[in-house]
């Protein structure tokens, strides 16, 4: 999947945009405060319908306007060439529309489009909570598996359930069948889990191995309960702690995507370049494994791109990505001519400067994007 037009309106200081992207490498560098980001926003909206900023949709739009707009142009493997279109407004509401239709589901806009996004504080999947990690093994197990998407929100209404009869303290009798029904679908996900890691594996290790050739890190599943205890006999009995909590204490919501170094964790002993570099081959190898498998490329948001890689690091980086196959929108403040840590210069592609919420192509690049882009920027001055 590639974006091949993208158009915003309203969003933040992006007046009106429209951009042709190049199917490779697309990098927009500017100042801060320019609007880089908000591009990258724009996107992850038009494919999520969210930010990945704020989860509050108001402070999204320009003020003075009523409503922003976000519209793409995407060339699908499976469908050809489709539209997908956004808008949200002050009243709170939110229109999707996919060729024209509205479409109510985000999940199939999400099946459409897979997105990885990397922000400078990528690093945290490697240093932060398990959360993290559990939201990036079920974007690969939805993205080979759509249907894994509804038994996870089963599972987890089911805990919720669960979890709202404990604190009520219910009798054994009512809590039995939500927790039959949580046992049921947490090993449905546990197994779709294991299942996609195991195939993920050998990607990730060859990417790691590309772009840090000296680190030697393990990738394991821990899926939230004892190897060789059954989860509908720990549900079942309804341990004191649980009831203490009033939260159900096992199952694949509690569980964890383990890093190790020679046997100890990896956020303990690997500096913040190294887990960047990582948490990037941990993404990339979903990447990979879409590709291979299911003949779909990625997109990939890429913020403050090259900032903590030295040159050599930044090339195999971007250069890996495009033999990948995958789109790249990057944002970066560094000028072409500063140094190699702007992609721009580790890989050839399509560069836009951005200046004051307008975006400009340079005169000679062929996306025809140059005088239309200087036309909004003539506006917002």
């Amino acid at each position: 999947m590639r974006i091949d037009r993208l158009e915003i309106s309203s969003l933040r200081n992006l007046r009106q945009v429209a951009v042709e992207l190049a199917p490779g490498l697309n990098t927009f560098h500017g100042e801060n405060g320019a609007g880089k980001t908000a591009i990258l926003e724009a996107v992850h909206l038009l494919c999520r319908g969210r930010s990945f900023r704020t989860q509050n949709s108001q402070t999204l739009i320009q003020n003075g306007c009523d409503q922003l707009v976000v519209r793409g142009v995407i060339d699908d493997e499976a469908r050809g060439h489709t539209t997908l279109a956004i808008s949200k407004d002050r009243q709170g509401r939110t229109q999707v529309r996919l060729n024209g239709e509205a479409e109510k589901r985000l999940s199939e806009v999400a099946r459409l489009t897979p997105l990885q996004v990397m922000l400078p504080d990528i690093a945290e999947l490697v240093f932060g909570g398990p959360s993290l990690r559990r939201a990036w093994i079920d974007w690969g197990t939805f993205h080979v598996k759509p249907p894994y998407l509804d038994t996870l929100r089963h599972y987890l209404r089911a805990v919720r359930q669960r979890n709202a009869l404990l604190k009520d303290q219910a009798a054994p009798q009512i809590l039995k069948p939500w927790s039959e029904e949580a046992a049921r679908l947490g090993s449905a996900v546990d197994r779709d889990r294991t299942a996609y890691l195991e195939t993920l594996r050998p990607h990730f290790l060859a990417v790691l191995s590309e772009l840090a050739a000296d680190l030697q890190v393990e990738v394991r599943y821990q899926r939230g309960w004892g190897r060789d205890d059954d989860l509908g006999k720990l549900l079942g009995d309804s341990s004191p702690r649980e009831v203490k909590y009033a939260s159900t204490q096992w199952g694949p919501h509690r569980a964890d995507v383990q890093l190790r170094v020679e046997n100890t964790p990896a956020g303990t002993v690997l500096s913040r370049g190294q887990g960047k570099l990582v948490a990037s081959a941990m993404q990339i190898a979903q990447a990979s494994l879409l590709a291979e498998t299911e003949q779909r490329t990625s997109v990939f948001l890429i913020d403050d791109a090259g900032a903590e890689l030295d040159s050599a690091h930044n090339e195999r980086f971007f250069g890996l990505l495009q033999r990948i196959g995958g789109q790249i929108l990057a944002t970066t403040a560094r000028a072409p001519e500063d140094d190699g840590r702007n992609p721009a210069r580790a890989v050839r592609g399509r560069m836009f400067h951005v200046k004051r919420g307008a975006v400009v192509a340079p005169p000679n690049d062929d996306s025809g994007t140059g005088s239309e882009g200087a036309g909004f920027e003539q506006e917002t001055q």
